[in-house]
């Protein structure tokens, strides 16, 4: 048997089990809505734009349909941009999350033995509370979550939950002055599913704090108590809605479904969930699932007699002392999944949903089958080998978890991965389609980006974003007459999200028509104050055009956000000035003094063709990053334009070692190789 030392040192090796199974995630590429809430949101750049996150939801994404209230959540990625010095690697915001999953594995170990100690007390329940940790960290499911920066909220909901549970079983000044309630309010703050907590705490209260059975449901006198103990939790929860009801921005919505057909689809996917704890085999980060087109479709049916049966398990094992576990566990999972049950998101479904409520289904599905695996034990006078080879599945489930997380991590690699992924199991989601489309079109290969988009719209016809990015591909095929239409009925159909504006102006921008331009990028602004995209690029164009008082008016209001913008105070500069293009470029790196800044200076340099410069300020940007991919590129690249290919071989040959994937590198590499080939033959 565990002693609580040994345990403890059996978690320590867990965690570095988990740490080399997560090892291949840490460098990840951001994903989806990661794009508006951290890449392009502006607010996030400037640490001391904490005290506003609390202040105003609009702040939370670029888009305005995206801006929920989550202050905590925004909070720890501006703490994340920080410390990693921008976005030009991944590797911090991976950390955070990884470091705040480690606890919530501490803390849920904790959690497990003080519920199990209800039922029984034994040794053994330090084994299965270990056990029991390293089935949910080691689960493939958990792994969109830790990889999916921007579902940290789905993390924080977990880490407040649990912590509150611990806070009040493990310390009594906590319990005696609801010191653990405060802790609750601020994960509601992260992500509103905390607010769970209250239904949950009443079911704690009433399976083991008062010992109370699923029989004594119909005796009001005695779950009157329990009721009673439970008002501090439903107080706070109540009152943390409202202020973030408040505090919502105006521009926040939901999604789309229609509420009825969507909450009769939701027990059919919670049967998808629950299945999908014991055979992950089909995670996918964007299914093509839709509503049931009816409450009575056999799909619907089916999920209503799971929860019924889900419920009547729940209900028989609450009366039992030592099944109690099982009936909390499955009740966990229940409410777990409520707030995304009962509101009408735009996706039906998604993997990082199951995060929270497996932390209850976990409990119950280790507790029962360990109940099972004892009953038999004892009716039934088995032979070693046969215990043995029981104790040899579990680990073998636990090293097919590990190798399934594993696996999804690499999934979730790079934008290409993760959306072959989803087009190969998701043929008829035309956002899936999409953005593997995207990154097809990243690495150059546009002819099959086309067909991708195409699948997409016949999959989705009235898809906006599908028809800005079919424009955006038809333009880089040189078919301009084709692309401005695509972005007009990009508009069209979805001229309420400010990104239809913003590529239609970059459009208008390379096409000479500044005027156009300004005119979309001053509506992406109005609808869309946090994308940081279209106001560098607004300034840009402004400068150009010699529109001065304009650009000092949209680089003094980015100034608000960003006190230590460069490129803002260079353009603001300007505007009095009255210097050039690449002199605004050279002020604002040499003030960032970040290898971002510098490579964006070196490609200047390359643009205005001062290709010597190019790489002197490439050269910089690897001073601050010495293994930055793209700024070798830069410098091979230059070298090249100057006809130096060994010079350009060399760097790119670097920029391929620490970027294998980049085919922009690979391009070219192949012209270096080409060019001294043909040298050698002459």
């Amino acid at each position: 048997m565990l002693t609580k030392r040994n345990a403890w040192i059996g978690f320590g090796l867990l965690i570095a089990v988990l740490t080399v199974v997560y090892s291949n995630h840490f460098h990840n590429s951001f994903h989806f809505d990661d794009s508006h809430t951290i890449q392009s949101n502006i607010y996030i750049q400037n640490i001391k734009n904490i005290p506003l996150f609390f202040k105003d939801g609009a702040t939370f994404s670029s888009l305005p349909s995206n801006q929920s209230y989550r202050p905590v959540l925004s909070t720890s990625l501006a703490i994340d941009y920080w410390l990693g010095n921008g976005l030009t690697d991944t590797f911090q915001f991976h950390l955070t999350s990884y470091l705040l999953f480690v606890i919530i594995g501490a803390l849920l170990f904790l959690f497990y033995q003080k519920i199990l100690s209800f039922s029984e007390e034994s040794p053994t329940l330090l084994l299965v509370s270990l056990i029991a940790t390293a089935f949910y960290l080691l689960h493939p499911a958990c792994a969109e979550t830790v990889n999916y920066i921007i579902q940290r909220g789905d993390m924080f909901a977990a880490f407040f939950l649990v912590l509150g549970f611990v806070l009040y079983a493990y310390v009594p000044l906590c319990r005696q002055y609801y010191l653990y309630l405060p802790v609750i309010f601020i994960g509601i703050l992260a992500k509103p599913n905390t607010l769970v907590f209250a239904p949950l705490f009443l079911i704690y209260q009433y399976l083991f704090e008062y010992r109370l059975t699923g029989k004594d449901i119909v005796d009001v006198n005695k779950y009157g108590k329990v009721i009673f103990a439970s008002l501090g939790a439903f107080a706070v929860c109540i009152l943390a809605y409202l202020f973030m009801s408040a505090m919502q921005s105006e521009s926040y919505a939901y999604g789309g479904y229609d509420r009825l057909h969507y909450i009769a689809t939701q027990p059919f996917i919670l049967f998808y969930y629950f299945s999908a704890w014991f055979a992950p085999i089909g995670l996918n980060a964007d299914t093509d699932w839709s509503a049931f087109p009816s409450v009575v479709d056999p799909r619907a049916i089916f999920g209503f007699i799971f929860i019924a049966i889900l419920l009547t398990i729940a209900f028989i094992t609450s009366n039992y002392k030592r099944s109690k576990p099982i009936a909390f566990g499955i009740l966990w999972f229940l409410v777990g999944n409520l707030p995304t049950s009962l509101l009408p998101f735009s996706e039906i479904m998604n993997d990082h949903r199951m995060f929270m409520p497996f932390v209850g289904l976990t409990l119950a599905a280790v507790w029962s089958i360990y109940l099972l695996a004892e009953t038999v034990a004892k009716q039934i006078e088995l032979p070693q080998y046969v215990k043995y080879s029981f104790y040899a599945f579990v680990g073998l489930a636990l090293l097919g978890f590990a190798y399934g997380t594993h696996t999804r991590n690499e999934v979730w690699k790079t934008e290409e991965t993760l959306w072959k992924d989803c087009a190969v199991k998701s043929p008829e989601n035309g956002r899936g389609l999409m953005n593997y489309g995207l990154a097809l079109m990243g690495r150059g290969d546009y002819k099959t980006a086309e067909i991708y988009f195409q699948r997409g719209l016949d999959a989705w016809p009235t898809y906006s974003y599908l028809h800005v990015n079919m424009g955006v591909l038809k333009s880089a095929l040189g078919k301009s007459e084709e692309a401005e239409k695509f972005f007009l009925s990009g508009i069209q159909y979805g001229g309420g999200y400010p990104n239809s504006h913003y590529f239609y102006a970059r459009f208008l921008k390379d096409k000479g028509r500044k005027d156009a331009a300004i005119i979309e990028l001053k509506k992406t602004l109005e609808m869309a104050k946090a994308n940081s995209d279209a106001r560098y690029m607004l300034m840009e164009i402004l400068f150009e055009e010699g529109r001065f008082e304009e650009l000092k008016q949209i680089a003094s209001e980015t100034l608000e956000i960003l006190p230590n913008d460069a490129k803002s105070a260079a353009y603001l500069a300007s505007a009095a000035s009255g210097k050039s293009k690449l002199q605004v470029a050279e002020d604002a790196a040499k003030l960032a003094n970040t290898p971002q800044a510098y490579l964006d200076l070196s490609l200047q340099y390359y643009q205005a063709g001062k290709f010597d410069k190019c790489v002197e300020a490439a050269n910089e940007a690897v001073k601050l990053k010495p293994d930055f991919a793209a700024a070798y590129n830069n410098i091979g690249s230059a070298y090249n334009a100057m006809g130096k290919f060994a010079e350009g071989k060399a760097a790119l040959t670097k920029s391929l070692a620490i970027d294998p994937t980049s085919q922009l590198a690979k391009n070219n590499l192949a012209w270096a190789e080409s060019e001294l080939k043909k040298a050698q033959t002459k």
